[in-house]
């Protein structure tokens, strides 16, 4: 039976270039004869209404989903799917069309839009070909027992609050229109290193219990990048069924400041003082005090959190 697509685009990805990115991808698929349907969305929230009235669908059982967009995209999908059909395993293929793309990185996803897509056109189409599965966050929100999804990270703390200034910053977007849009990332990251208090955290693991009273920075991941392509934690394996985090607690002087820097780049952060690194099966994690939160480049707001992060595997064709 021909194999059926549904592209969900983000038309508002890389300031409103994702159009033109797509207009290139109908003319190849057009010019294979596929067979396929677009639905371009208009907010997080259509996407997750319109997914749910696709999903009821048993007409569109065996239709691909291909996302086309960026990793807060990616994100939506992935939520909305699960919560409508959390013990289906239904495939998702991805490409990559956002500012950071860091699960692109993270998988070894062609940026290139028209590669990606042959790619899953070849993968797809194939009856010995099966798709890969991978890790995602699932964290349940120890207030209201509600379980969310991410693809790349949860942060709170001073990469939370730098995706807040980037998203709501006039020079994302004529940095992504250069198709720089990671450097609007790194440029407010610098920013905000002094600015960002610290915090403190109460951690659970299979380990033991431990309190750090100045918490900084605290991401928690599937992988090891996060901003755009920073590799934080180049040991996270995203296939490995644990979770992984790291917690960095706050330089005391510019000189520390500089060190820790320097250290990100040389990719040995680990290895400094005052940095906690975990990979286990489960992380219990408790914050005190109104902090800045985000998953996958999305906003969670100011609050203090009480989150529970275990993983659990997804299939992907990448």
């Amino acid at each position: 039976m021909e194999q059926k697509y549904q592209f969900i685009i983000n038309p508002a990805a890389r300031s409103g270039k994702n159009l033109t990115t797509w207009h290139t991808l109908q003319e190849e698929l057009q010019k294979h004869s596929v067979n396929f349907e677009q639905y371009i969305s208009k907010s997080s929230y259509e996407i997750t209404k319109w997914l749910r009235r696709f999903l009821r669908d048993p007409n569109e059982v065996k239709t691909q989903i291909v996302v086309l967009g960026g990793d807060g995209t990616l994100n939506i999908v992935i939520n909305s799917v699960l919560q409508y059909q959390p013990n289906i395993m239904r495939p998702i293929a991805y490409i990559p069309a956002g500012s950071g793309n860091d699960f692109a990185r993270a998988h070894g996803i062609e940026i290139d839009p028209l590669a990606s897509l042959r790619r899953i056109l070849r993968q797809t189409q194939d009856p010995q070909q099966l798709p890969f599965q991978a890790d995602i966050g699932v964290y349940t929100d120890q207030r209201n027992s509600q379980t969310r999804y991410f693809v790349n990270n949860l942060g709170i703390g001073l990469d939370a609050t730098v995706v807040s200034l980037t998203n709501h910053s006039s020079a994302k977007v004529w940095l992504n229109k250069l198709g720089l849009g990671t450097l609007s990332y790194g440029a407010l990251l610098m920013k905000t290193l002094s600015q960002q208090d610290s915090f403190p955290v109460n951690i659970k693991t299979a380990q033991g219990t431990e309190r750090i009273g100045d918490a900084y920075l605290t991401t928690i991941s599937n992988h090891p990048y996060f901003g755009g392509g920073v590799n934080i934690m180049p040991d996270a394996d995203p296939y490995d069924g644990k979770i992984d985090m790291i917690l960095v607690e706050k330089p005391q002087n510019q000189r520390q400041f500089l060190k820790l820097i320097k250290s990100v780049a040389k990719h040995n952060l680990m290895n400094q003082p005052g940095v906690h690194r975990y990979t286990v099966d489960r992380l219990e994690l408790e914050t005190e005090r109104l902090e800045n939160g985000q998953t996958d480049g999305e906003e969670l707001g100011v609050h203090t959190y009480h989150f529970v992060f275990t993983t659990r595997q997804y299939d992907f064709w990448l």
